[in-house]
């Protein structure tokens, strides 16, 4: 995710573009009511029941699954990297069939086969879904309809503002058995729905689909299932890595863009089409669709880049669809070679009505309105947003509880993009002096300085922009001025992605890592940053 904020300091006009990072999203009526809301749970469990807001017309899932068999997984991987998929046999898996059909609202109408493996040192009693529609957050409403645990019907208990659901097991699951579930639901977007900074509504006629299944939760050692109401101010999910088969129907007319890859399209008779995807191993899944979408395609390194754009732009004199294919395959490019290899055979990057940028597996959303040829901040939009395919996307972490994992360090991607693609000039350096700049700004500004490893709701919406998306970034520069320079910093950050690629990371994990690269001691340091 990236935050805007128009700079108070005059500078070359790219660097004034491109270093708007922050603040975007603070008058952003969720934004808003994300200060004075209470997040913190206050009810008690409420059985499922069966809504009546939607015709019953759920999709039926096959009834049998051969989980041993990851072939067909395989297909998203880009050469060399099939094998990736062999080590998430007994991950989270998820075989999805939903349709997508436009009745005033945009409504998703799905059930979805998972199969989850406990990797815990616990014997488990429930397991737990984030039903994320159900959070302010996200403002949106899930109904689900029906659970079966086996052959065994089951009535699950809602929480936390019934974005948690919890499904009771009556067998305990021990350390390394697998249970496998069904869960019939229906999701509802209203129209003109843009929450969470664009990542989940139906408005500008565009569908953005993301945390819009049932969705396993993380059981974190020492702390059980996470369930937490997430933030409004920042992005709302902690997953862990999983297989996905998603067949998604839709109107014939209508283009979608999923994480993954699309291999087989099915005219149906009704008029509809139906598209399977499948991904590789993978953190969560999402889809964007529109009538006004077509896609445009090259290739880097073996992955092809996908530009998800409309088909009326607002000027097509100016449209930016070659520049956001540049930036895009120039990003995948440096940080394939920084930090290490993209593994995934597609990208999608598409244009949306999001205000700034957000970032999903395989996917990510552009602000329209910046999505114009030229345009300084289409690049540095894009530049971070390609970054968060290594540091949460490849490398996981609690984005809510912990968000400088992520969007620190993609932050300073900017920087590595920078100091690539600019290396002869100076707008790299007028960049990162900019960061320092507005940091120096704010804690100048008689406003507290915080730590970076705080929760997102510890933040104002202001403080979040400055100390997650402004320290961060500065504090690896710190690192590169006490360890010997970028090159240091740049191997640490290699290091970390290499022993944390498809995991969850924490904060000591990531001192622990950057300790063994650097040979020293940084406790102090992150004792001061972080």
């Amino acid at each position: 995710m990236i935050m805007k904020k128009y700079s108070r300091w005059s500078l070359p006009a790219f660097i004034v573009i491109a270093s708007t990072i922050w603040f975007a999203r603070l008058n952003h009526p969720i934004a808003t009511a994300a200060q004075n809301a209470t997040l913190e749970p206050t009810e008690t469990a409420i059985p499922l029941v069966t809504p009546t807001l939607l015709p019953s017309s759920t999709p039926a899932v096959r009834a049998a699954v051969d989980w041993s068999d990851v072939s067909v997984y395989k297909k998203a991987m880009k050469p060399g990297f099939e094998g990736d998929v062999d080590q998430f046999v007994n991950a989270n898996r998820y075989l999805i069939a939903a349709t997508l059909s436009f009745e005033q609202d945009a409504i998703i109408r799905g059930a979805e086969r998972v199969r989850f493996t406990n990797h815990t040192s616990q014997t488990l009693k429930e397991l737990v879904f984030r039903l994320y529609p159900n959070a302010p957050a996200l403002a949106g409403q899930m109904n689900v309809t029906r659970v079966t645990v086996g052959d065994q019907v089951v009535q699950p208990s809602l929480f936390q503002l019934d974005s948690v659901m919890s499904v009771p097991l009556s067998q305990p699951l021990a350390q390394n058995a697998s249970v496998e579930l069904q869960v019939d639901f229906n999701v509802v977007m209203t129209q003109g729905l843009d929450a969470s900074y664009g990542r989940f509504g139906y408005v500008h006629n565009v569908v953005s689909g993301t945390a819009w299944y049932p969705t396993l939760s993380v059981y974190d050692e020492g702390l059980g299932w996470w369930k937490s109401i997430p933030s409004p101010a920042g992005d709302p999910a902690y997953t862990e890595i999983g297989l996905y088969d998603v067949r998604l129907t839709t109107p014939a007319d209508v283009t979608v863009a999923m994480s993954g890859k699309e291999i087989e399209t099915t005219q149906n008779t009704d008029g509809t089409v139906t598209h399977r995807n499948v991904t590789g191993p993978m953190r969560d899944h999402a889809f964007m669709a529109s009538k006004r979408y077509t896609i445009t395609s090259i290739e880097v390194n073996g992955t092809k880049i996908n530009a998800v754009h409309y088909k009326d732009p607002a000027d097509p004199n100016v449209d930016g669809t070659d520049d956001a294919l540049k930036y895009a395959k120039f990003a995948i490019q440096i940080y394939s070679k920084t930090f290490g290899d993209y593994p995934y055979a597609e990208f999608d990057v598409v244009q949306n009505p999001t205000p700034t940028g957000v970032e999903f597996p395989g996917l990510i959303q552009i602000a329209e309105r910046a999505w114009r040829k030229g345009s300084a901040y289409l690049e540095i939009v894009v530049a971070h947003e390609v970054g968060h395919q290594w540091f949460y996307a490849m490398v996981g972490n609690n984005q809510v509880e912990h968000p400088w994992l992520d969007e620190s360090l993609t932050s300073y991607t900017e920087f590595v993009y920078m100091r690539a693609a600019y290396p002869n000039g100076s707008q790299a350096d007028d960049y990162i002096q900019n960061f320092q700049k507005e940091y120096a700004a704010f804690t100048g500004g008689g406003i507290l300085d915080q730590p970076l490893d705080l929760p997102v709701s510890s933040y104002s919406t202001v403080a979040y922009g400055a100390i997650v998306y402004r320290k961060g970034p500065l504090f690896l520069v710190e690192l590169e001025r006490q360890l010997g320079g970028r090159d240091v910093v740049y191997k640490m950050l290699s290091d970390y992605f290499k022993v944390y690629r498809y995991k969850v990371a924490t904060t000591a994990g990531i001192e622990k890592s950057f300790e063994a690269t650097s040979g020293k001691d940084l406790s102090a340091l992150f004792q001061k940053w972080v």
